[in-house]
């Protein structure tokens, strides 16, 4: 018998119902807690991945745009998509409020996909960096990973604009 350490999940609950998707998810965290596996969690589902993960990456047409500690990915994203992707997800308690992003525009061609960030064409707020430049990495506010939306963040506080301030939230960068 073998005994990973590492475990590679693709949505591991999507296809499930609510009941046996959170008794997955309990056992998932038990092994992961008692045999102390380390998991890669491929999913769509914030919920699940947030329940699971330490840390989280975010991707978008197929590129990284975001990185870092899965609390401060969703308490301060940085990157524009995962803010957005983020204000779609159900909140954690049915009390909680969020200001829902609507994003316009089409998801990229994979095969002719736009110069520079990927996103920038959707973008609420694009810099003109994302215009030419593609992200190199990301990282929340609180590791130490290269920054994804190139010079997006620099150009808010320029303008004095920050995602706290645009989504309501309290907490400076």
């Amino acid at each position: 018998m073998t005994y990973p350490k590492f475990i590679i999940l693709d949505e591991p609950v999507s296809a499930l119902d609510v009941s046996i998707r959170a008794q997955i998810l309990n056992l998932l965290k038990h092994l992961q807690e008692k045999l102390g596996l380390a998991y890669m969690i491929i999913s769509h589902d914030l919920a699940a991945a947030r329940y699971l993960a330490t840390r989280l990456a975010v991707m978008y047409a197929g590129k990284l745009v975001e990185t870092g500690a899965c609390d401060g990915v969703y308490t301060e994203p940085l990157h524009p998509y995962t803010e957005a992707l983020l204000s779609a997800a159900l909140p954690l308690h049915p009390s909680a409020r969020r200001q829902r992003i609507i994003l316009s525009g089409e998801v990229p061609n994979p095969v002719t996909p736009p110069s520079g960030c990927r996103f920038h064409p959707r973008c609420p707020e694009p810099c003109r960096a994302a215009q030419t430049r593609s992200p190199s990495g990301a990282r929340s506010s609180r590791d130490a990973s290269p920054l994804a939306t190139l010079l997006a963040e620099s150009d808010r506080h320029a303008r004095g604009v920050t995602s706290a301030a645009r989504w309501g939230r309290s907490g400076s960068r």
